[in-house]
């Protein structure tokens, strides 16, 4: 059985797309779960009610992407989970041909299908592993201009099935005992780089992550963390917040210095220039402020 795990945070509109979507693949061996942030808008009950096939967990706290994507595996009765954004919506048939595929393809651990956004572009749902060398992000799109065509975004999201350094979480395929093989999402990281940080635990076990490029879905980026200024302005620092986090549990020594000193030099930087003509980041420098 498949087990589909969806975070949702007054997305519901988009998650009503997406649901709908899952329910058209025509595929039976599946169970999907929601899991609802404290939404806290009194939307709940009555959308859950419009899908009684749906099996809802409504949480009392905003824990996080991490924590809420665990809450969800805790409840799961499948052998695979998909880690779904509630602004996703799949193409048909997506669920059957894939799991026939990772179905052949037992070194297949980490796995994504390419995205497109609502306007048709390819949103390039991977990367490279921040390194202490590569924290600007200028210097990421050196590196793949080093490695040479094969490891650009194009190649990744085009050839038939690619092997990136990480997969994003907006849809993730994994074993149930692959998942708890890495003792699920790290809840440290509320929003931002927890995909990164579930991939780079699987690197260091040797496991693959993958891109089947050959199944496609819609992802809608910001459906939850672009609701209004206040959750924009705080989900972008938590992306600064969470760049730490990962520098903290990865690097070491100068290297841990140096890619510490790079974060916040261009964060400083960035919101001095940009601070007088965005509220968004005004409100970014009264959320660091306060800690």
């Amino acid at each position: 059985m498949l087990s589909i795990i969806i975070v949702n945070y007054r997305s519901w509109k988009r998650l009503s797309a997406c649901l709908n979507s899952i329910a058209q693949q025509g595929y039976d061996d599946v169970e999907t779960i929601v899991v609802d942030n404290f939404s806290n808008d009194d939307e709940g009950e009555t959308f859950a009610a419009q899908f009684p096939h749906v099996k809802f967990i409504m949480q009392n706290i905003n824990g996080g992407f991490a924590q809420a994507c665990n809450k969800g595996a805790e409840h799961a009765s499948g052998d695979w989970f998909l880690f779904l954004n509630p602004d996703t919506v799949l193409d048909k048939p997506v669920l059957k041909p894939l799991l026939e595929k990772v179905g052949q393809a037992p070194d297949w651990k980490l796995v994504g299908i390419r995205q497109f956004n609502d306007a048709g572009k390819d949103t390039h749902p991977h990367g490279i592993f921040l390194k202490w060398w590569n924290v600007w992000p200028p210097f990421r799109s050196l590196e793949r201009l080093f490695k040479g065509a094969q490891y650009s975004k194009e190649y990744f999201s085009t050839a038939p099935d690619t092997y990136p350094d990480w997969i994003s979480g907006a849809f993730v395929l994994i074993r149930k005992n692959d998942f708890n093989g890495l003792g699920g999402w790290d809840e440290r990281f509320w929003m931002y780089y927890e995909d990164m940080d579930l991939s780079k635990r699987a690197a260091d076990k040797g496991w693959k992550r993958v891109m089947y490029n050959e199944l496609t879905c819609i992802h809608s980026h910001g459906g939850s963390s672009r609701i209004n200024h206040d959750i924009k302005a705080l989900t972008k620092s938590t992306v600064i917040k969470s760049a730490y986090l990962y520098i903290n549990k990865y690097m070491t020594g100068l290297g841990k210095w140096i890619a510490a000193a790079t974060l916040y030099k261009i964060t400083i930087i960035d919101l001095l220039l940009s601070a007088p003509f965005s509220s968004t980041k005004r409100k970014m420098i009264r959320f660091f402020l306060k800690g």
